[in-house]
């Protein structure tokens, strides 16, 4: 068996349950576990299940444990294609193969609790490998199983795959160039570009800039910014002249002070729920794994902070830092606010006088233009991929210079023993799970069950709100994202990922989904549908039935129907009694949502989002209150699908 696809990972005991499961995958005799939220998968044709396995054949299996909060009886069946069996509490209760679905389990009666369930599946010989595990119950219709009831001890990490997380996430490959390349399916990452420094000396203070080079963990603790210089006098000096070169990289151009309203901007700190992601401006703690913002008014100029608010990727392609489409005045604003805040923190420490000239000949000899374009770069300086991949990353020189966590030593070494192909192949579930830690996305949105960090940390810059605002104010809750990837079209979600979906889905909050446009967000979008083990998707041409459309159109009125338009808008026409909550355009409705997940909705919401405002139209039979369709809610539902087909936009 291969050093790889030994079990490589680490099993960290926790006396929680996670919402997970332990998931192994095989391929021939390559084996690796690590842990999933979803026993879901969809793998497109002559791609590969996963990063550490080859395109073709392989096999699942999926252990851990179904938690119920309450005595069930339930039916289980299969979606997709391949070859799958089902076992709960020992017991095997379904088997299936070919193209899934032809048959359910018989009733199983559950008691409220822990339930250890092991499920395996094989892909088909060819074509794309497709798989859900579905339920079913008299209380409702078949659906998949939702991530927060699966329930495991601990929590599987494979260290090849932390390996080349880490790996692309530092930049190694700038450094160390691929005489070959990486090819057209790598980790997106290893392309990405770091801060474009060809007019520093325009945008930022030299002070804080030997601060950054001498210590940069000071300002960011999750920087990937390497520590190039010594914690002695001799590195201050260097860190000095560093600055002091860097500072001549300017075009002499002096642009006015932005002039903008810090009352104003402190409002808008709080509208954009900035905290989720940083420390208030008037905090030190380098403790919380928020990015800190005290060094604003020591690191921009004014004009070149207001510039970087309005487009954060104009420099930097690659921050993290979202786009959220400031206007001019917003980001004028939120200029004034930021410094101010921040205009009392001085400099912890003196420099020396620096030497640009010595200043440029240490950038040439620490490789700086090697991942910052606009300065000197000698290609042949660094030893390139294959000769470093030839003895261990954890004893050589750059190793002790990288903000790296303690234990990755042993996940870059699984990488670089075992692994490397991995580099050169992704997929887009991998990439899903990555970009939601990068991105914070989990800052802001609730996801299976688990609060958003905003939640608890809002209230910190409450009163920093213009109350004018408030008056009036619309539900401000964040969507979920535990269904994300079967609730909407691929090609929509991508929209909003890079900023392009207009009309906004829900102009009443004040806060508003940033774009990440250099996040690969066509491919962030397909790993949410892949990691549902559904396809990407595009809305179909609407084909509304002219028998049904009519009835739909009746079934959302006020008077004669279920009232939908009291809280959703139709194009211009407003909803006619949202005054608590509003629900998004239904003009939107056919555009942005999946069919399938449209009527999981409809059913009944709150087994969707626990504590949503949209209410039940039908029973646990089917049933609805009205006697159109003959009181059949989802005939009801496909009815009122139907018109607003006829309503797309």
């Amino acid at each position: 068996m291969g050093r790889l696809f030994l079990p490589l990972c680490s099993l960290l005991f926790s006396p929680l349950l996670e919402a997970q499961l332990h998931t192994t995958f095989s391929q021939d005799d390559k084996h690796f576990t690590t842990s999933t939220r979803l026993p879901a998968l969809f793998v497109p044709n002559h791609q590969p299940a996963s990063s550490l396995l080859e395109p073709g054949p392989f096999s699942v299996t999926w252990t851990g444990n179904l938690h119920l909060e309450k005595r069930q009886r339930l039916h289980f069946s299969f979606a997709g294609k391949g070859t799958a069996t089902l076992t709960i509490n020992d017991k095997e209760i379904l088997s299936d193969s070919g193209t899934l679905g032809s048959s359910k389990s018989d009733r199983l009666r559950l008691n409220s609790g822990l339930h250890n369930i092991k499920l395996l599946y094989s892909s088909p010989e060819s074509g794309p490998a497709e798989f859900r595990l579905l339920w079913e119950e008299r209380s409702f219709p078949t659906e998949p199983i939702p991530a927060s009831t699966f329930r495991t001890p601990g929590t599987q990490t494979n260290l090849a795959s932390t390996g080349r997380h880490l790996f692309a996430r530092h930049l190694c490959s700038k450094c160390h160039l691929n005489s070959k390349g990486f090819g057209t399916h790598a980790m997106p990452e290893l392309n990405h570009i770091p801060p474009i420094l060809a007019i520093t000396g325009d945008r930022l203070n030299q002070q804080w800039l030997a601060h950054w080079i001498a210590d940069p963990a000071q300002f960011r603790p999750d920087t990937n910014m390497p520590q190039l210089v010594p914690h002695n006098d001799a590195g201050k000096q260097q860190a000095a002249d560093l600055a002091a070169y860097l500072l001549t990289l300017k075009t002499g151009t002096t642009p006015a002070p932005p002039s903008g309203d810090p009352t104003a901007g402190a409002s808008l700190f709080h509208q954009l729920a900035c905290v989720a992601c940083h420390t208030t401006p008037d905090s030190t703690d380098l403790t919380s794994d928020r990015v800190p913002l005290f060094f604003l008014s020591q690191k921009f100029k004014p004009h070149a902070l207001l510039d970087f608010l309005k487009n954060p990727s104009q420099l930097s392609p690659h921050t993290r830092m979202p786009n959220f489409r400031l206007t001019e005045k917003e980001a004028a604003n939120l200029t004034a606010y930021l410094l101010a805040a921040t205009k009392d923190h001085q400099p912890s420490q003196t420099f020396p006088q620096g030497d640009p000239q010595r200043g440029a000949e240490l950038a040439k000899e620490l490789h700086c233009g090697k991942c910052h374009a606009g300065l000197p770069l000698d290609p042949t300086s660094t030893p390139d991929f294959a000769s470093i991949s030839q003895k261990s990353w954890a004893t050589t020189p750059c190793y002790p210079t990288l903000n790296l966590p303690k234990d990755a030593g042993p996940a870059l070494e699984s990488l670089r023993q075992d692994a490397l192909p991995s580099l050169a192949q992704d997929t887009p579930t991998e990439l899903l799970e990555r970009h939601l830690t990068e991105l914070r996305c989990q800052s802001c949105h609730q996801y299976d069950g688990k609060p958003a960090t905003l939640a608890e940390l809002h209230s910190e810059t409450a009163h920093l709100l213009d109350q004018s605002l408030t008056e009036e104010l619309l539900d401000q809750s964040f969507p979920h994202l535990s269904f994300t990837g079967s609730m909407l079209h691929t090609d929509y979600l991508s929209s909003i990922l890079s900023g392009t979906a207009n009309p906004r889905p829900r102009p009443w909050l004040l806060a508003r989904m940033p774009s990440f446009t250099n996040w690969s967000p066509e491919i962030f979008a397909t790993g949410f549908a892949h990691q549902h083990g559904i396809p990407p998707s595009s809305p179909q041409k609407p084909e509304p039935n002219d028998q049904l459309a009519p009835i739909g159109k009746q079934l959302i009125d006020n008077n004669e129907g279920l009232g939908c338009i009291a809280c959703h808008a139709i194009g211009d026409q407003n909803a006619t009694d949202a005054f608590e909550v509003a629900g998004i355009n239904f003009n939107l409705t056919h555009q942005r949502l999946r069919p399938d997940f449209y009527h999981q909705w409809m059913h009944n919401p709150t087994r969707i989002t626990p504590g949503t405002k949209m209410p039940r139209y039908s029973d646990d039979q089917g049933k609805s209150s009205l006697p159109v369709l003959d009181g059949e809610a989802k005939k009801q539902f496909e009815a009122i699908w139907h018109y607003l087909e006829t309503k797309s936009s």
